[in-house]
């Protein structure tokens, strides 16, 4: 496996994002199970109905669908001219298609491509249209019970030249309609990427150029948790035993550290302390749980 950018799971397989095929393996013993190629840079992909995955390829602008039983990529979506869409997050009849764009006003992009991929019982793949938010959008959840989709942006952000540099900004869109409600700015928040909720969507958080934050889904307002250079984040419910006998159920954030890239830190968010350490042999890619 060349280059690791992301891993998913579902049922009893591994799907590995690689440099420019999906690998996927036996979720226990991580046997092959087949490679899907003919993509260019693929940075994600989602499973929808009808025994299909959709991939996006950032660096061919589209998202291609692949039919599991065969391994084959039968059709694609274009989602514009130079976008680089980066990140999918589908409800069960359409899929949402962040368009990342670039760093500079000049190459930024602000659309949210939504893909249909169900008609009624029907497997599709249809272009719906796109929809204008903050620029270069990034992540993006659901809110459960039918909710609003939330998509977070990065704004323009370059580390070196500041000057042009705008805040990150939270999109809500009814997630049925396309209906685009408010873009909102997060105030003093830049470089904001990873927009991800806990289990059942009490808490959000995200990364950003100061740290990592928990965000307000509703009133807009962060608070940063820590500060460490993290990239990638992901959380879990974890039981600890308490004085032999006693268990106690914490939240957990784990996140990586783009200074220190063979390291992951695992932070008690219900104590509000840093809990281990692990060190691992290469860069981290991914955070994932099965």
């Amino acid at each position: 496996i060349n280059q690791p950018k992301k891993i998913k799971f579902i049922g009893s397989k591994a799907y590995i994002i690689a440099e420019n095929d999906i690998v996927v393996a036996n979720v226990n013993t991580f046997e092959s199970k087949g490679t899907v190629t003919g993509f260019v840079n693929p940075v994600d992909l989602d499973f929808v109905s009808e025994n299909r995955l959709f991939v996006v390829d950032k660096d061919d602008s589209k998202v291609k669908v692949v039919d599991l039983t065969s391994m084959e990529i039968t059709s694609d979506i274009e989602t514009g001219d130079s976008t680089s869409p980066v990140f999918i997050i589908s409800n069960s009849k359409t899929s949402f298609v962040m368009n990342g764009g670039g760093h500079s006003n000049e190459i930024k992009d602000s659309t949210v491509v939504a893909i249909a991929h169900r008609y009624g019982v029907v497997g599709i793949a249809d272009f719906e249209g796109s929809i204008s938010v903050g620029d270069n959008p990034n992540s993006a959840v659901i809110l459960p019970y039918g909710g609003r989709l939330k998509v977070l942006s990065q704004g323009i952000y370059d580390s070196i030249n500041t000057s042009g540099n705008t805040e990150s900004s939270l999109s809500t869109i009814n997630q049925y309609s396309n209906k685009l409600y408010s873009t909102d700015n997060l105030a003093g928040i830049y470089n904001a990427k990873s927009l991800i909720n806990n289990d059942d969507h009490s808490n959000y958080y995200f990364t950003a150029e100061e740290g990592v934050y928990t965000l307000d889904i509703d009133a807009f307002s962060t608070n940063q948790i820590v500060s460490a250079n993290a990239s990638i984040i992901n959380t879990i419910v974890e039981p600890k035993v308490i004085n032999d006998s006693t268990i106690v159920y914490y939240e957990m954030l784990y996140m990586n550290d783009q200074d220190s890239p063979n390291s992951i830190y695992k932070y008690n968010l219900t104590l509000t302390t840093f809990e281990d350490t692990i060190v691992v042999d290469g860069n981290v890619r991914d955070i994932n749980f099965y």
